[in-house]
C-alpha cells in the first residue's frame, strides 16, 4: 500500500481536487493507495467540508490547534498503513498518471527515499514561474553533485521503516523552512536518496516578493538555526551560511546598510507582472533582495535551539 498524507491549512478546495487527481493515479498491480488529509488547525469549515469525502480510500486526521508542517505531517504519517509513505502539498498536482509509479520504482530500486522537481504550470512564462524553475533544476544538479538534502518534501516518497526509524519531522521546526532539510539530512546517513525527474508537481501558489521575502526572513530565524546548530557542513553546502550573521559577525554592519532596500519590494513586485520587464535585468534584483531578507532575518534574536526530542 502507497499512503499519501496531504498537509491542508484553510485551503480545503485546492486539497480536494488535489485528491480527485490522486485518485486517478495510475498504480502496479500489486499496490493499493490511502490518502491522508491533515486539517492543521484550520479553525474555519475546512474539517467539515474535508468529512465529506472520506471514505475507504480517503481519511481525515484534523488536528485540534495549527501545530505547522512537521507535526501534521507527522500526525499523518502516524496514521499511514502503508509500506511507502508519499508526501505532497495541497497547493501542488501531478503531472501525468504516472506521479506514483515512478517514484515507487525508485523505492523499490533501493533507495531508501526518492524526491522529484517542483516547478511552475506549464508554458507559464511569467517572472516568479521562471524563477521556480530554474530553482528547481538548481535542487536537481545540487543532489547530483551529493548534496541529497537540497530537494523539497513538497514531493517526496519514502519507505515507512526509514521514515519512522529517523523519527520523522523534527517537531521543532514550527515556523517556516529547513525542516524538509533536517530530515533529508538524517534520512541521507540510512541509505540513498534517489532523485525522480519523472515525478513532478506543478506548484500553484500565487508568489509575490514581499511574500517571498518574509518566507526568507522567516525561514533565517528559529529554523535556520536550528538546521545550522544540528548540520552545519550542510548548511554551508547549501550557501546559507554565507549570509548568516550568526556566524559571520561582520555581517552585521552590511545588514544594517542594505535593511531599507528591502522597502522597494512592493514597487518591484509589480514591475516583474509588466510582460515587457526583461527576466535578466530583475533577476539579480529579486536575489539580492532575497539575500538582504534572509540576512535580516538572522540578526533576530531567538532563544536558541531547544534539544532534540529523543
Amino acid at each position: 500500500m502507497i499512503s499519501i498524507i496531504v498537509p491542508v491549512f484553510r485551503n480545503a478546495g485546492s486539497a480536494l481536487e488535489l485528491v480527485r487527481l490522486l485518485r486517478l493515479q495510475e498504480l502496479p498491480n500489486d499496490s493499493t493507495l490511502e490518502i491522508i488529509m491533515v486539517d492543521d488547525g484550520s479553525g474555519d469549515d475546512s474539517t467539515s467540508r474535508l468529512q465529506q469525502h472520506e471514505d475507504e480510500h480517503v481519511r481525515l486526521i484534523a488536528l485540534p490547534r495549527n501545530m505547522g508542517r512537521s507535526a501534521a505531517r507527522n500526525a499523518g504519517a502516524y496514521h499511514a498503513q502503508g509500506k511507502f509513505l508519499v508526501f505532497i502539498d495541497c497547493d501542488c498536482r501531478p503531472e501525468g498518471q504516472r506521479f506514483l509509479s515512478t517514484h515507487l520504482e525508485v523505492l523499490r530500486g533501493g533507495c531508501v527515499a526518492s524526491l522529484g522537481p517542483v516547478v511552475a504550470p506549464e508554458g507559464d512564462d511569467a517572472f516568479w514561474s521562471r524563477y521556480q524553475n530554474e530553482a528547481s533544476a538548481r535542487r536537481a544538479r545540487q543532489h547530483a553533485r551529493g548534496i541529497f538534502y537540497s530537494g523539497s518534501t513538497a514531493n517526496f516518497a519514502v519507505h515507512a521503516d526509514a521514515y519512522r526509524q529517523c523519527n520523522g519531522f523534527d517537531p521543532r521546526y514550527i515556523a517556516y523552512g529547513f525542516e524538509d532539510r533536517d530530515l533529508l539530512v538524517r534520512l541521507s546517513h540510512m541509505g540513498r536518496l534517489g532523485w525522480c525527474p519523472e515525478a513532478r508537481i506543478t506548484h500553484l501558489d500565487a508568489l509575490t516578493l514581499p511574500g517571498v521575502l518574509e518566507k526568507m526572513r522567516t525561514a533565517a530565524g528559529t529554523s535556520a538555526e536550528l538546521f545550522s546548530h544540528d548540520h552545519l557542513e550542510a548548511y554551508r553546502s547549501l550557501g546559507y551560511a554565507e549570509l548568516d550573521v550568526r556566524l559571520h559577525p561582520w555581517l552585521s554592519p552590511i545588514a544594517t546598510l542594505t535593511k531599507p532596500l528591502l522597502g522597494a519590494a512592493p514597487v518591484v513586485d509589480r514591475l516583474l507582472g509588466q510582460p515587457w520587464i526583461p527576466y535578466r535585468l530583475f533577476k539579480p534584483i529579486v536575489k539580492a533582495l532575497v539575500a538582504i531578507a534572509y540576512m535580516q532575518g538572522t540578526t533576530l534574536a531567538s532563544p536558541g535551539p531547544a534539544p532534540r526530542a529523543t
